[in-house]
């Protein structure tokens, strides 16, 4: 570090710098500053001290001197003797510094270029040079110099001091060099902050005598790196400790002494509050202060007393934590010296002080001492602008509340005042005069004497009590109340100082003010770090106090309040000897000739004259200073060569070398003041951001308040802005007066804060920054919102007439500060009312013409208003004022309002007429009343679109039926907006909503208002809104540029009347062009091409003489002469080049948004050059483009090399740039690069679509800043949505969807409509038209849904388009699809799409078209009810070969004339037919397929859709067979295992079909051999599923991560590996995606070999953008051995994660949970796997109910036991649950509710376990013809069992009745003989056919049906002998499937589980009772048989 290699052993007072010179050391310091390292510079010269004499001494100069010194940064160069002239020699003249290495031990004789000696002869001390250095060490960050964090300087940057081993005798030395008193305290934890690039890698190990840092004694970090927790922040303070002194032998009581400046000084007890005193015995130690006494028992000391007073609220740590004043200070003897008795040494409680306690008799309490009583509460004074003034606020309970106004006075003032320590009340305000509070109200009707100690002890209402609001909130100014300022004519920072005092303004003595109290005085107001007292100025006029003398300000004083002076004094000094105080920023600086305050030609003024600056070498970092100084925010452009036009006077700076961070533009390095070799054609500009503005509306002069101190714009708070700062703000935006001012304005989203003070304007102020500002208090202004003011050139309106009354006449408004008459043109009844409105004069009776009207010879305004009669001022209307009419004065508007009429007028109704020959239909008002309201909407203006009617609070429209001219022709008249164009229908701007108002009307076209035509009468109608009625006026506009290949550069076209024309372009300026850009979206100006050719063609010249002014936020607003369709030649027309005619672009990434930058100039293309291209470069560009925020700035070609011309280089934006052309850079062209070094940009985009499952389907939003926004749905067109597919290389649009349901965190709707042609590169291109009101009408957000699959179509050489080959557009390319896995579901989507019925077949032959075209391998897998061959699920992944003989066709019924029957579950296959496997059956089946919660549409529980409801498969008889047509239906292949027992989960919904038995070759699930449709004895808990050969999983195998590892993809039911060529980012961005590990990874091919053998499945993957998972993706086909293993892809996710499951493959909550530590797999310690690891179960609350959640989720039967305190044994690892409460039937122990995951207060003795009552089951793999056995009973004389032998008892008996009832009935039967000859027989073949048949008791259809779900308690019992309505022939049972069939099992028995009552899983039980696997109880059991009653059991 540069501190420490240059201090060696050149001493600890003197560095001796430089070498010999004639046999002398020259040495070097500097003299008379306020410390070492800043002064007069002085050399040392044969042994005597000289001074050095320059004229042109500059800042790098005093560089040198401070480097030199090791004395920091250089600060200031100040000259002419600045720290006074020395006697003595002047030993040189200094010339201009060399470059000097800092590492040299050169002196500063390398900037001398003339001889040592004695220049006394020749010059005078009185240019003197002097040097500010910074100093070697620092406190930063704080509110003063005397207290932040600490910072060493190195030579060349200040690095922060770590807090690690950072001592108390350290910040002793660092406080006293600062000369900022001693340590009052040290922090440590400080966060070093983001732009902190090292720590100082020493520590320091002063001792605390060391004069200075740089001499203590260091030591070096280990490895060059401190130990810490942050930076070191110390605390000085000139009141460093506090003692209580007194002669007993307590010290809690006695006089209050502190430690000031390092003496001891007694405290006056003048101001001194028990607020105080409560802070002193806190921070002593002891308790709280119990009275503060005056007596002889204080000792008398010799030591003069401090007058400093501190006002402390009670809650503070330290005395000195409290705010102090000492300025003005009384005398104060030894009597009235500060004491305090405090509780420390008592032994009593205090008590808690109430507001009923009375003050002890004869106590001095009410003045000088505290209750004996605890009190919490606190006093302060808020919003003031300082602690003795504003409004009085109290907490309590933690709330600060206020107090009410009612009986308010100077009596309860004065018990405030006093209380804080703030001398006496002055005035007691009132009504919230310091702002209305918040929180509670404490007191009202206050009624004090003024001798109470506390304002809460005063008589009052009670506490609490009130009838007040905030507004009634009391404030008060005290005596002590002080306030600075400056008198002068015209400067600021330069006048006669006065200071406010006692309620009045007085002067400020000047003797003995040193440098320091002036430095002190500049810094407070705002003028700078130091000024000069001027004694020469003359006698000041007039008489005033001079309050104030003797000030004498310290270094640690952070204001003039806290400066100690003499006592104040009406009259401290006379008159001459007031102080006048020029500052350093008395220089005036200007910007001039622009378009405003921060904008123009820079001048300055000195010596009473303004003087310009030259350009050379003028640059932005100048031009900031310049920007900065005048509070105009951020420089934009630094323009030289006059352009703001020459200046006069003299020309002050040239060769300015500012590092823009100057203070001052004075202040920077230059070649000296006033020497220049230039003229005023080199005068230097600047275009500044502005220090205020107002954004959120649509032009500069309305919105938000915002002002720009720094980098950011920040809000402005409504709490006490007033009218007088929005005026000040509306004059120096120049945008005319302020016309509202609102406020409860929310801030955005992005407002980080808000503006810390508030300012306090007149009015009259020429700029908002030269307004007094008050700061808040705690730096948080108190408000509701942001403030929001709008300006207008448009501010009064008044009525003018030779009549007595002020509510009729002529119309006149002050526009632009001149009052203007209106012109009768285009006046509506609208307007009228809003006058009258404005006015207080009631609402318009008519608007009529005559002479009564007062003819004015004032001009005329031609402007337009279009007011809907809602509006509360007429400036709040739409206005034009393009192409307005000459107006004579007798066409001047008129109204007479109905302010001085006492009619009320009757409400306007349907039904009454117009006057007869009234004017009303034209011009006047009916009399009447009438609230409708009328506007036309999304037309792009308010003269087109949609008309809609307001009424009873609702918009609604007008029914199209019998719409024309006539009709359209009032709307038009109504609304101002002229004449109708064009009457549209059938909803051509958009449906609208709400009522239809009216319908048939019949308009003449004359009437007032359009509701007042015939029609069908009022909300009568017969029609929607698709017919809804629209308007195109001949005063709709619009505007346009016209060119071949510019979207911002072209003729300028208007639309007006309905015809395109052009613009002349005289006297075009350019404000008018800024506005025509501005309002194109092109930038913020533009130029007028003059030189361009004629253009062809003819067409309108339109407006001319436009001239707008900044307050105009369109064209449209802009004053012209009058429309005229020949206003000029051909040769006038206008063409206009806006800022953004230089094009950019990014090529070659993967869509507009990233890619290599390119820009077009002079017709190519041209690169930039990466030399320092970074995020803030790319920033610029992505902002540019429209492409959202960047992600990544490329270097080295990244996108490939480029052509052309390189454009840029060295580029250094700062990232706010509006174009990336404007940005600093080497020049234009001017680079050392090649192609090699292009720069590329990866941007986020300016639109998406998101909440789908990829990027290319969902709800679009746009991003034109940092916020995503919705795009709404109105007005959402097909064409748009192509280009947003396009855009985002999606495909094309095949969906536009509304209607979609706004998120809750949307703050906003995008206010704009796209109007897209469609063929747009990209939708940030495409022509935009605001919403009206900046809010869309919509439903929903919009919706769209891309694809790479857009249209199908079925080829073949026959005439039927309903017949063929299936050909599919595929990313833009007609290809054919295989057959392989095509379904009759994806042949019915096909049809059904182009509209051909259904599928017939899907026949292969030689009658389809081969062609050449590629076939793809795409697989569709659809279920059948799509509207569309692309919403199916898809697959591409390992996709086979295919040859043109195995395409997929349909042929559909669209071509057949037959109507097909509706198929039915009987209905045989077509003898030979192929349906089976190729075809659908010749009929109509409207059932679906589909497989659900197996992770794919290839795996999962089987659903069937029938008349609605989605429903399952009984798992009876499920086999292989069964699964191969279900798959084979799907396109899924073949089947690979049959799951029964809900192993995907139980459904919901009916049973469709048991007993299944196909053969394998059906072409539908429900056309195998079944029970019957819907006949079942099942329960959803037996559900099948089934696992296809496609179906595909994905996974990662890692030993400890989920997301890096292995890349393994499950196919044909095998896990094997993935190969990695030729696996690009987008492929493994979609892996990581889809297994949701973030949107990014990297594929690893430096991981070593992996071990073990598996399949290598798939290689050749290429994903694209539009592919949603891996399974989209195309590939090589599948292959076992795709790649060697070396070849095998290892991918590392972005997101890092832990495995969630135990084993490598995907899991669910049953493989997460085990036991251990019992006998079986099914007893056990419960042990539970979460984040990586597996931990146990605490038995807190552990009980049957838990253990039989867990004994049913491993599959273990039910609970027996729930054991406790770890009785399988202790475990390890972590207690992951404790305090599970479980129902009992939860599916999973993870539904149970319990604490936190790994909270708990258990140990492993603790840990919980179960016995379950079986063994655990698992799943095998089935084949075809074997079923699966169930597992052996428990004990039978378990509970279950002997339940069993019971109940099993009974069963036998009602077996025994049921025989006997068929033996009786036998006889009656005799029609049924076919069921057997004679009743015994009938009977054993009865229980023969019990015991053998395979579906149970009887045939599938001789049974009754089974109840509903939700009734399965007790189920209906099968009847043998009872057929079925819809019996059919009896099915055999196949031989194949024989062997399923099981004979009854002796010893069997009802159990609570059906797996333990079924003899064979599928197979069916004798028994007739089955209850219920969950009921842990008797089910009631009900029996029925056919002609019996049931009966039952209990």
């Amino acid at each position: 570090m540069a501190l420490g290699r240059h201090l060696s052993l050149r001493g600890l007072c003197v560095l001796l710098l430089g070498t010999v010179v004639g046999g002398q050391v020259l040495e070097l310091r500097l003299k008379d500053g306020a410390h070492r390292c800043e002064g007069r510079v002085e050399a040392k010269y044969k042994g005597e001290w000289g001074t050095v004499y320059t004229e042109t001494w500059l800042i790098n100069g005093v560089e040198d001197v401070c480097r030199r010194l090791e004395c920091g940064v250089a600060i200031d160069a100040p000259r002419g003797s600045y720290f006074g002239p020395r006697l003595g020699p002047i030993w040189f003249l200094y010339g201009s510094c060399e470059s000097i290495d800092a590492e040299s031990t050169l002196s500063i004789y390398k900037c001398v270029h003339i001889d040592f000696k004695n220049y006394n002869d020749t010059f005078s001390h009185d240019q003197d040079i002097g040097a500010v250095c910074s100093g070697s060490v620092r406190l930063f960050g704080g509110d003063r110099p005397c207290s932040g964090r600490v910072e060493v300087h190195s030579g060349k940057a200040w690095i922060p001091l770590s807090d690690g081993n950072f001592t108390l005798p350290t910040a002793q030395v660092i406080c006293a060099e600062l000369g900022c008193g001693k340590v009052a305290s040290v922090l440590k934890h400080m966060p070093f902050r983001e732009s902190d690039g090292q720590v100082w890698a020493e520590e320091f190990r002063c001792e605390g005598e060391e004069p200075e840092l740089r001499v203590c004694p260091r030591v070096p970090c280990p490895g060059g790196t401190c130990h810490h927790s942050g930076a070191a922040q110390v605390a000085c303070s000139a009141y460093s400790e506090i003692r209580l002194m007194t002669n007993g032998s307590s010290q809690c009581e006695g006089q209050v002494e502190m430690n000031i400046s390092g003496r001891w000084r007694v405290l006056c007890a003048s101001h001194w509050s028990l607020a105080n005193a409560n802070v002193v015995c806190r921070q002593l130690g002891c308790g709280v202060a119990i009275s503060t006494p005056r007596g002889p028992h204080l000792v008398g000391r010799d030591d003069q007393i401090s007058t400093v007073r501190f006002h402390c609220l009670g809650a503070e740590s330290f005395l000195w934590s409290c705010p102090v004043t000492s300025l003005g200070g009384s005398d104060c003897s030894h009597g009235n010296t500060a004491s305090v008795i405090c509780s420390g040494n008592q032994t009593q409680v205090l008590p808690q002080c109430s507001d009923s306690l009375s003050e002890p008799t004869g106590s001095a309490a009410s003045e000088d001492s505290a209750p004996y009583c605890s009190d919490s509460r606190q006093l302060r004074l808020v919003d003031g602008g300082g602690p003795c003034a504003g409004r009085v606020e109290i907490l309590d309970q933690g709330s600060w509340g206020t107090i009410c106004d009612d009986g308010w006075d100077l009596d309860d003032a004065h018990v405030v005042c006093r209380q804080l320590g703030c001398g006496q009340a002055l005035n007691a305000t009132t009504s919230a005069h310091f702002g209305a509070g918040s929180g509670p109200i404490w007191l009202d009707d206050l009624n004090c004497t003024g001798k109470e100690s506390h304002v809460w002890k005063c008589p009052s209402r009670g506490w609490g009590r009130h009838d007040c609001r905030h507004k009634q909130d009391a404030g008060v100014i005290c005596s002590e109340f002080l306030a600075l300022r400056m008198v002068s004519e015209d400067q600021q920072c330069a006048g006669w100082l006065e200071v406010f005092y006692n309620g009045t303004w007085g002067s400020v003595c000047r003797s003995p003010m040193e440098d320091i109290t002036v430095s002190v005085i500049c810094r407070q107001l705002g003028c700078g770090e130091s000024g000069t007292l001027n004694t020469i100025v003359g006698l000041r006029e007039g008489s005033r106090p001079q309050w104030l003398d003797g000030i004498r300000c310290r270094n640690t004083d952070t204001s003039l309040w806290q400066c100690p002076s003499d006592p104040w004094n009406y009259t401290s000094c006379s008159s001459k000897e007031e102080a006048y105080i020029s500052c350093e920023d008395s220089r005036q600086l200007r910007l001039v000739d622009g378009r405003g305050p921060c904008a123009g030609r820079v001048e300055i003024l000195d010596q009473g004259s303004w003087g310009t600056i030259c350009d050379n070498g003028w640059d932005l970092d100048d031009a900031r200073v310049v920007c900065r100084q005048l509070g105009c925010g951020d420089a934009l452009n630094a323009m030289g060569s006059a352009h703001f036009g020459a200046g006069s006077g003299r020309i002050l700076l040239n060769t300015l070398d500012c590092r823009g961070k100057e203070s001052h533009v004075w202040k920077c390095p230059s070649q000296g003041w006033g020497v220049h070799n230039c003229s005023h054609e080199n005068d230097a500009g600047v275009v500044c951001s502005g220090f205020v503005r107002l954004v959120g509306d649509d032009g500069p002069c309305s919105g938000q308040v915002e002002v720009r101190l720094g980098e950011d714009w920040t809000p402005v708070s409504d709490g006490n802005f007033t009218l007088p700062t929005a005026q000040v703000i509306c004059a120096e935006l120049g945008c005319g007066e302020a016309v509202s001012v609102l406020g409860h304005e929310l801030f955005r989203e992005s407002d980080d804060q808000v503006w810390a003070e508030e300012f306090r304007c007149e009015g009259e102020e020429r700029k908002l920054w030269w307004c007094p500002r008050v700061p808040c208090p705690g730096g948080t202004c108190h408000h509701s919102g942001a403030a929001q003011v709008v300006c207008s050139a448009y501010s009064e309106v008044r009525l003018m007439t030779n009549g007595s009354s002020q509510c009729e006449g002529q119309v006149e408004m002050k526009i632009s500060g001149q009052w203007r008459a209106l012109c009768a043109s285009h006046w509506s009844l609208a307007n009228a009312n809003v006058v009258c409105r404005q006015l207080g004069c009631g609402i318009a009776i008519s608007t009529p013409r005559g002479p009564h009207i007062v003819e004015r010879g004032d001009q005329i305004s031609t402007v337009r208003f279009h007011c809907s009669g809602s509006e509360s001022f007429l400036w709040s209307c739409p206005v034009t004022a393009l192409g307005g009419p000459d107006c004579s004065h007798g066409n001047t508007a008129s109204v007479i309002c109905s302010g001085n009429q006492t009619q009320v007028l009757p409400q306007c109704s349907d039904s009454l007429s117009e006057p007869t020959g009234s004017a009303a239909s034209e011009n006047s008002a009916p009399y009447c009343s009438d609230s409708r309201q009328l506007h036309l909407v999304d037309g792009g203006g308010h003269c087109a679109g949609r008309v809609e009617i307001l009424d009873q609070g609702s918009w609604g429209t007008i029914c199209d039926d019998g719409w024309d001219l006539d009709d359209a022709h009032v709307v038009c008249r109504q609304l101002g907006c002229g004449e109708a164009l064009n009457a549209t229908r059938s909803a051509h701007f958009g449906a609208g909503s709400g009522p239809i108002w009216l319908d048939d009307l019949n308009c003449r076209g004359k009437e007032s208002h359009v509701w007042r035509c015939p029609s069908r009468g009022w909300g009568q109608h017969d029609c929607r809104h698709k017919q809804d009625a629209g308007v195109i006026c001949s005063e709709f506009l619009a505007l346009r540029m016209v060119s071949e290949d510019q979207q911002c550069a072209g003729w300028l076209e208007v639309f007006y009347n309905g015809t395109w024309g052009s613009v002349c372009r005289s006297p075009m300026e350019d404000i008018t062009v800024s506005v025509i850009c501005r309002q194109l979206g092109c930038g913020e100006s533009g130029t007028l091409n003059s030189s361009v050719g004629l253009r062809e063609g003819s067409r309108p010249q339109w407006v001319d003489g436009i001239r707008c002014q900044k307050t105009d936020t369109s064209l449209w607003q802009c004053p012209s002469d009058p429309w005229n369709y020949t206003s000029c030649s051909p040769k006038e027309e206008a063409y206009i080049s806006c800022a953004d005619s230089r094009q950019l672009r990014l090529v070659d990434g993967r869509g507009p948004c990233a890619g290599r930058v390119e820009i077009l100039d002079q017709g190519s293309w041209g690169t930039i050059c990466d030399n320092g291209w970074d995020l803030d470069d790319a920033r610029v560009v992505c902002r540019q483009l429209g492409c959202g925020d960047a992600l990544n700035a490329m270097g080295s070609a990244h996108f490939g090399a480029g052509s052309g011309r390189i454009l840029l280089n060295t580029l250094d934006c700062r990232g706010k740039e509006s174009h990336v052309w404007k940005c600093p850079s080497q020049g234009w062209g001017v680079h050392n690069c090649s192609h090699e070094n292009d720069a590329g940009v990866v941007c986020s985009g300016f639109v998406r679509l998101v909440g789908d499952d990829g990027p290319c389907s969902g709800r679009v939003e746009v991003r034109p800043g940092e916020d995503w926004t919705p795009v709404s749905d109105g007005n959402f067109t097909l064409p748009t949505a192509q280009v947003i597919c396009a855009e985002l290389g999606c495909g094309e649009a095949v969906s536009v969807l509304g209607h979609e349901l706004f998120r809750e965190s949307d703050g906003q709707v995008w206010a704009e409509e796209f109007r897209c042609e469609g063929e747009e590169r990209k939708l940030w291109w495409c022509p935009r038209v605001p919403c009206p009101g900046g809010t869309c009408h919509h439903s929903g957000a919009a919706h769209v849904v891309c694809s790479a699959y857009s249209k199908v179509r079925l080829m073949t050489n026959g005439s039927s388009q309903c017949e063929g080959q299936v050909e599919m557009k595929i990313s833009g390319r007609w290809r054919a699809l295989c057959a392989s896995h095509w379904s009759l579901a994806n042949a019915n989507v096909v049809c059904r799409q182009l509209g051909c019925g259904i599928a017939i077949s899907t026949p292969r032959g030689p009658h389809l078209v081969e062609r050449g075209d590629q076939i793809s391998t795409v697989r569709f897998h659809c279920s059948g009810a799509e509207s569309f061959l692309w919403s199916c699920p898809v697959t591409a992944l390992g996709g086979s070969d295919c040859s043109h003989g195995n395409t997929a066709s349909v042929t559909c019924s669209g071509n057949q004339t037959w109507v097909l029957p509706q198929c039915n579950d009987s209905v045989s296959e077509p003898a030979g037919s192929a349906a089976s496997e190729e075809s659908a059956p010749y009929c109509l089946d409207s059932r679906q397929l589909r497989l659900v919660d197996g992770g794919g549409p290839c795996a999962g529980r089987v659903e069937i859709l029938d008349q609605g409801s989605w429903g399952t498969i009984c798992d009876d008889g499920w086999d292989l067979d069964d699964a191969h047509v279900v798959c084979r239906q799907l396109g899924c292949g073949e089947a690979l295992n049959v799951t029964g027992s809900a192993h995907f989960g139980a459904g919901s919904g009916p049973i469709w079909l048991d007993d299944l038995n196909c053969t394998g070759k059906e072409s539908h699930v429900w056309r195998c051999p079944s029970r019957g449709w819907g006949r079942h004895d099942c329960r959803h808990k037996e559900d099948a599923g089934v696992i296809c050969s496609e179906f595909l999983a994905l996974r990662m195998v890692s030993g400890d991560q989920e997301c890096a590892g292995w890349l393994e993809v499950f196919y044909n039911g095998t896990w094997g590996s993935v190969c990695r060529s030729p696996m690009d980012d987008v492929t493994v961005s979609i892996i990581c995606s889809q297994l949701g590990c973030g949107d990014s990874g990297s594929l690893n091919t430096s991981v070593g070999l992996r071990e073990g053998s598996r399949p290598h499945w798939v290689d050749g993957i290429q994903c694209q953008r539009t592919d949603p998972s891996l399974w989209q993706c195309p590939s090589d086909p599948w292959n076992y051995n795709s790649c060697s293993p070396k070849e095998e892809a290892y991918i590392s996710c972005a997101v890092r994660r832990p495995k969630s499951c135990p084993t490598a493959a995907p899991c669910t909550d049953r493989e997460k949970l085990r036991l251990r530590g019992g006998e079986s797999e099914c007893s056990g310690r419960v042990e539970v796997w979460h984040s990586g690891s597996w931990g146990t179960v605490c038995d807190d609350s552990w009980s049957l109910a838990e253990a039989e959640v867990v004994c049913q989720q491993l599959g273990c039967g039910q609970a027996l036991e729930a054991t406790r305190a770890a009785t399988f044994g202790p475990g390890n690892g972590s207690i992951w649950l404790d305090d599970v409460q479980c129902g009992g039937r939860e599916s999973s122990l993870w539904d149970c509710a319990a604490e936190p995951w790994g909270q708990s207060d258990c140990k492993h003795e603790e840990d919980a376990g179960v016995r379950c009552s079986g063994v655990r089951t698992t799943l095998p793999t089935t084949t075809a013809g074997t079923r699966t056995t169930s597992n052996p009973l428990p004990g039978i004389f378990s509970l279950p069992g002997i339940l069993c032998i019971i109940l099993g008892a009974l069963l036998f008996l009602v077996l025994i009745i049921l025989v006997t009832q068929l033996l009786r009935r036998r006889a009656e039967r005799r029609a049924l003989s076919s069921y057997g000859d004679a009743l015994a027989e009938a009977v054993y073949e009865e229980l023969d056919y019990l015991l053998t048949q395979k579906e149970g008791l009887g045939s599938p259809d001789q049974r009754t049906d089974v109840p509903a779900e939700n009734y399965d308690d007790a189920e209906e019992v099968p009847v043998p002998g009872t057929p079925s309505p819809s019996q059919g022939s009896e099915e055999e049972v196949p031989p194949e499937k024989e062997d399923g069939v099981r004979s009854f099992q002796t010893g069997s028995c009802l159990n609570f589980s059906r797996e333990a009552a079924d003899p064979g899983e599928g197979e069916e039980s004798f028994w007739l009772l089955q209850g219920k696997k969950e009921d842990a109880g008797y089910d009631d059991v009900e029996l029925s048989a056919l002609g019996t009653s049931p009966v039952t059991f209990s």
